[in-house]
């Protein structure tokens, strides 16, 4: 049996779980990215149109994804959940209580669905993309209609198109992001 490389060790680990310091700490830090970054997409989501997440729908998918991958659980439950609570207690969205079951859910769809793949090819990244864009925007799209009373074929619409993107951006940026950081050699 021959070696493997420390950045093929990575793309075989299809665990589910990783407790360890250096996962829980990194999830905590790209938590806080994570928010960062949030912000100021949803910020300009608000100015294209306040209906459609479509830059900050492309950047929850990003980080979603590379947190499972680099991290596993409970780590991309962890980042999730900061950047969710965060986007409710500063008032970033009238949706944002939305968030808390949309990126939880999406975290452990992605994880599900990820952990039997590879994640070498970006047909790798874009299934477990298509899963968790349809779950997570399934929650914000109840969002839609109890907070904003939109009609359901605005919000199916509404959906769609940010979960297009999302799976779109999602597993482009992943795919780049991930390969980039497993070549790198900083995950071990």
């Amino acid at each position: 049996m021959g070696t493997v490389s420390a950045a093929e060790s990575v793309r075989l680990d299809t665990r589910l779980f990783r407790i360890d310091t250096r996962s829980l700490v990194g999830s905590v830090l790209l938590g806080l990215v994570f928010v960062l970054v949030q912000q100021v997409a949803h910020r300009i989501d608000v100015l294209i149109s306040p209906a459609l997440v479509i830059i900050g729908g492309v950047t929850w998918a990003t980080f979603t994804g590379l947190v499972v991958l680099l991290y596993r659980q409970p780590a991309g439950l962890i980042t999730a959940e900061v950047a969710a609570f965060v986007a409710v207690a500063t008032g970033l969205s009238p949706l944002a209580m939305f968030f808390i079951p949309a990126n939880g859910l999406g975290s452990i769809t992605y994880s599900l669905v990820s952990r039997r793949l590879p994640m070498r090819t970006r047909l790798h990244h874009l299934i477990p993309q298509i899963f968790t864009n349809l779950v997570g925007n399934a929650c914000v799209a109840v969002g839609l209609k109890v907070v904003l009373h939109l009609p359901w074929s605005l919000i199916l619409i509404a959906a769609a198109i940010t979960s297009a993107a999302g799976i779109i951006g999602g597993t482009l940026l992943t795919h780049l992001v991930y390969n980039a950081v497993i070549k790198s050699g900083v995950t071990e």
